[in-house]
């Protein structure tokens, strides 16, 4: 994630020269199209594998902390929006 100095507009970023987030309902939508697909794949390795499932809760724990951290860049994405950035900064 990247900002800008304070008194500009904060831009998050999920990677290196990806466009800035608008906001946390942007990420929650992404997960929300990335999720059953996900599903689907980790369904197929625990049939595929059952032996594995320790593996496999790693790899979905694993998963799921990524989701909060985009989570989380989006909050940020959206509680420094240039409107309300500009206006808590003058508050403080």
């Amino acid at each position: 994630m990247s900002s800008k100095e304070a008194g500009e507009r904060m831009e998050i970023r999920m990677q290196k020269g990806a466009k800035p987030l608008a906001g946390v309902g942007e990420v929650v939508a992404e997960l929300q199209r990335q999720l059953p697909t996900q599903q689907s794949k980790w369904i197929e390795q625990l049939r595929q594998s059952p032996g594995k499932f320790a593996e496999l809760e790693v790899a979905v724990h694993h998963a799921f902390q990524q989701m909060a951290d985009q989570v989380m860049a989006g909050l940020l994405a959206e509680v420094t929006k240039p409107a309300d950035w500009a206006q808590d900064a003058k508050k403080k």
